[in-house]
């Protein structure tokens, strides 16, 4: 071998059978293709075409499966293998194939440990490239990629191409047992191995496995109590980055997900689905032990516990259980006296995002559940159906510990407190408990003097509704409450009884 040396070109290494020819082909490749648009300039003409290709907007290859277009071959071969399942190169290490070389060699590394690119600003290596990059973009900040449709940004091309499928609804990956299609390639992958059965990963603590990595590694945080995420605007930390962004609109007030079939809008694509079966009246979900359907899965688990008494999640603070993960949360609120949900028209906070909504409405004065039997109207659906029961008779709540039956589920949990001596309510002030919220609130009220209802045909304030309301039928001379036995009638119902 032998050294020519350029003035443009440094030192080369070439073989002594192509030494004589060396100058030519060097400085025959001197950049002489020039940009029809720019000043750039090209060694090869066919990089330079592909180039201006950038400036004419052209795409000369188009998909042979779909109306997808490339500015060039490869990207468009690649493309094709989606369609086609054409996986060319195989790991020397294990039967797994790929459709790209890259992804070849990034997997191989799994198997040797390699991780050859190492961050700028940290001591975290990765196994390819692209990986590392996005990473340092966490230290820098810096976010290239824009959305078409929207205002967001992102770390990385990918991430922005998923998210814009958002708006344009573009499903490219379908299921090989199913017509299921999906945005996402990782999700398609996850979703065949249900037909499969394939749980690949193991949890390293327990004999737990999963059908995709995300959800074995945030199931092994509930061991190691690691909580990577933390919210930006409050102190809260997540085990998952998919529930810290989720709960970070809360405070954003985000609401990406549209449904179809009318203007409402949700922070998570699970909500906006099961409401678009609202449109749709679908119900995939069926109870194993009897007939009942349900629009979401986790509704119908949570139901089917009605029958094996199941009770999984136990509250941090108390002996309480829950069928699910979401009341136990909530419940466990009173104890920490968290209140996340901020009312947009007032100060007042709420344990539960239902509560704030239908605070809300005292405000707009909406009341969007009407009686199916008379003209009254409700703020919220619960109650509405509560009413109905009214004039239908129906009672479908027995107490565990005696014959009594209720039309909610709210008055005979608290008609059960009598006989479990329970007390969950705390006075802020005081050692006083109460079995009920309401209770607590109208006791704590002694202690602050606050009187917010006031009377409205006098100047009489009161510390509970029911009290003014029961005032104000001294001026109205309303009578509501008839004895079932004589033709007395009572402004109280207690009275009455």
């Amino acid at each position: 071998m032998q050294e020519y040396q350029c003035q443009d070109y440094k030192t080369l290494i070439v073989s002594p059978e192509n030494a004589s020819v060396v100058p030519e082909r060097i400085h025959a490749e001197k950049k002489i293709y020039k940009c029809q648009y720019c000043d750039m300039t090209f060694t090869r003409k066919q990089h330079c075409t592909k180039h201006e290709i950038i400036h004419t907007g052209e795409d000369p290859l188009k998909c042979q499966h779909c109306d997808k277009t490339f500015k060039n071959k490869r990207h468009c071969i690649i493309h094709e293998r989606i369609h086609t399942g054409e996986k060319p190169y195989k790991c020397q290490h294990c039967d797994k194939t790929f459709a790209q070389k890259q992804y070849c060699i990034q997997h191989e590394r799994i198997h040797t440990g390699e991780k050859p690119y190492k961050c700028q600003n940290c001591d975290k290596t990765y196994r390819n490239k692209r990986s590392c990059i996005e990473h340092e973009r966490t230290h820098t900040g810096e976010r290239p990629y824009k959305c078409q449709h929207c205002d967001k940004t992102f770390k990385s091309k990918r991430h922005c191409i998923i998210h814009e499928r958002i708006h344009t609804g573009e499903k490219p990956y379908k299921c090989q047992h199913c017509d299921k299609t999906f945005a996402q390639k990782e999700h398609c992958i996850q979703h065949e191995r249900i037909h499969t059965g394939e749980k690949p990963y193991k949890c390293q603590y327990c004999d737990k496995t999963y059908r995709n990595k995300r959800n074995c590694i945030e199931h092994e945080r509930t061991h190691t109590g690691e909580r990577p995420y933390k919210c930006q605007h409050c102190d809260k930390t997540f085990k998952s980055k998919r529930h810290c962004i989720i709960h970070e609109r809360i405070h954003t007030g985000e609401k990406p997900y549209k449904c179809q079939h009318c203007d409402k809008t949700f922070a998570q694509k699970e909500h906006c689905i099961q409401h678009e079966r609202i449109h749709t009246g679908e119900k995939p979900y069926k109870c194993q032990y009897c007939d009942k359907t349900y629009r979401n899965k986790r509704n119908c688990i949570e139901h089917e516990r009605t029958h094996t008494g199941e009770r999984p999640y136990k509250c941090q603070h108390c002996d309480k259980t829950f069928k699910s993960k979401r009341h136990c949360i909530i419940h466990e609120r009173i104890h920490t006296g968290e209140k996340p949900y901020k009312c947009q028209h007032c100060d007042k906070t709420f344990a539960q995002k239902e509560h704030c909504i239908q605070h809300e409405r005292i405000h707009t004065g909406e009341k969007p559940y009407k009686c199916q039997y008379c003209d009254k109207t409700y703020r919220n659906k619960r109650n509405c159906i509560e009413h109905e029961r009214t004039h239908t008779g129906e009672r479908p709540y027995k107490c565990q510990h005696c014959d009594k039956t209720f039309k909610s589920k709210r008055h005979c949990i608290i008609h059960e407190r009598i006989h479990t001596g329970e007390k969950p309510y705390k006075c802020q002030h005081c050692d006083k408990t109460f079995a009920q919220k309401e209770h607590c609130i109208q006791h704590e009220r002694i202690h602050t003097g606050e009187k917010p209802y006031k009377c409205q045909y006098c100047d009489k304030t009161y510390r509970n509704k029911r009290n003014c309301i029961e005032h104000e039928r001294t001026h109205t001379g309303e009578r509501p409450y008839k004895c079932q036995h004589c033709d007395k009638t009572y402004i109280k119902k207690q009275n009455c009884i």
